[in-house]
């Protein structure tokens, strides 16, 4: 559990925006619209399960070496595109 917790920590911002979208694409009026429908039991139960889903998925690209596509693009905007050999 905490190794996985470590991989979504480092996944953060990914983390961060795939639970947002999934919230909006669910709950949200122009969306799925469900919020109006959802009583607070619902809407913590969906939460509860998109968290653990996407804990999950940051372990599953952790034990495959990936970084998250959030903190990628950061990077390459930040940094600009990594050095290859036959940039050098």
């Amino acid at each position: 559990m905490i190794t996985a917790l470590a991989a979504c920590g480092q996944r953060s911002m990914t983390c961060y925006l795939l639970l947002s979208v999934v919230f909006v694409a669910v709950l949200a009026a122009y969306g799925g619209g469900l919020g109006n429908r959802f009583g607070l039991a619902e809407i913590a139960m969906l939460a509860t399960a998109t968290w653990v889903l996407t804990v999950l998925l940051a372990q599953a690209m952790s034990r495959r070496g990936y970084r998250g596509p959030a903190e990628v693009l950061l990077r390459r905007l930040t940094y600009g595109a990594p050095v290859t050999a036959s940039r050098r």
